[in-house]
């Protein structure tokens, strides 16, 4: 959707972009179009939307054959997308959900739990995600089954996502999200292709899951263990977890981890391992 026609179109309907919630809207019709193309979205797909907003990714997606679940907290914009998409909800081809995607002790909003259980296959993430929950909601991927993601964040979240430039840079999330998913950067967006103009560049960020990513349990062991971890993440590492996980910091100094070594400098591999030692133990 041009800007002008959404300029219309959110005047029409008495709207108007909210900062609060983080709405800076795509603008560029050609690359709407490409966008679930990109994702790998295929006729009968479940895809899951975040933020829908005006609907301009969410009428892209339903003519690409997608079964759409979208999820959208700001109620002037549910209204609009119940009439824009009257049709389309009638049919059964869109629900939509009001409320916030994010649930309390990572999980999302319980109708999009309920709906992600009875799914026979795993669904698609395909979102221009507000920035405030970028963060949030990527820490509730790893552990669930998707087919793909294909997320627009700000630019500095999906590279560090992606994986750090240096080994300093490792954080609970980006390890997390390297045992689930390959992760890799795509096209990169300036501020003018959104309205309003955000005051910083943005970045599509694409998942694919790995086979060997960890059981559920496992996963939830090590997030544990990486939020203690990087609780004070400018201290010296074994030291601290030696009192609360004794086992893990056995684990680690046996994978050669330095006793002075800071919790961003372990590498995803040796906190693998070091997760199988524990396990065995």
């Amino acid at each position: 959707m041009k800007l002008s026609d959404l300029r219309d179109l959110l005047a029409a309907h008495g709207l108007r972009p909210n900062p609060r919630f983080g709405q800076n809207f795509l603008v560029d019709p050609a690359l709407l179009r490409r966008i679930p193309e990109d994702a790998g979205v295929e006729v009968g797909d479940s895809v899951l939307e975040v933020g829908p907003g005006a609907g301009s990714l969410t009428f892209e997606l339903l003519k690409a054959g997608a079964k759409v679940v979208a999820v959208e907290l700001d109620h002037g914009f549910l209204r609009l997308l119940r009439e824009r998409f009257e049709g389309e909800l009638e049919d059964g081809s869109l629900t939509l959900i009001e409320g916030d995607i994010l649930g309390p002790h990572e999980t999302m909003h319980p109708e999009v739990e309920a709906w992600w259980e009875g799914l026979e296959q795993p669904p698609r993430l395909v979102a221009n995600l507000p920035y405030a929950i970028s963060g949030p909601f990527l820490g509730r991927l790893p552990g669930r089954k998707i087919l793909g993601a294909t997320l627009l964040l700000q630019r500095e979240v999906a590279d560090k996502a992606a994986g750090p430039v240096s080994k300093e840079e490792w954080s609970p999330l980006s390890i997390r999200l390297h045992f689930a998913f390959e992760a890799q950067t795509g096209r990169r967006l300036p501020p003018e292709v959104f309205w309003p103009r955000p005051k910083i560049e943005s970045a599509f960020l694409q998942l694919r899951p790995k086979s060997t990513a960890l059981a559920a349990a496992s996963e939830e062991a090590l997030r544990e263990v990486l939020r203690f971890a990087f609780g004070q993440r400018r201290k010296t590492l074994l030291g601290r977890l030696g009192k609360q996980y004794p086992l893990w910091a056995d684990a680690l100094e046996a994978e050669g981890v330095d006793p002075k070594a800071r919790p961003g400098s372990i590498v995803p591999a040796t906190w693998r391992a070091a997760l199988e030692r524990v396990e065995s133990s």
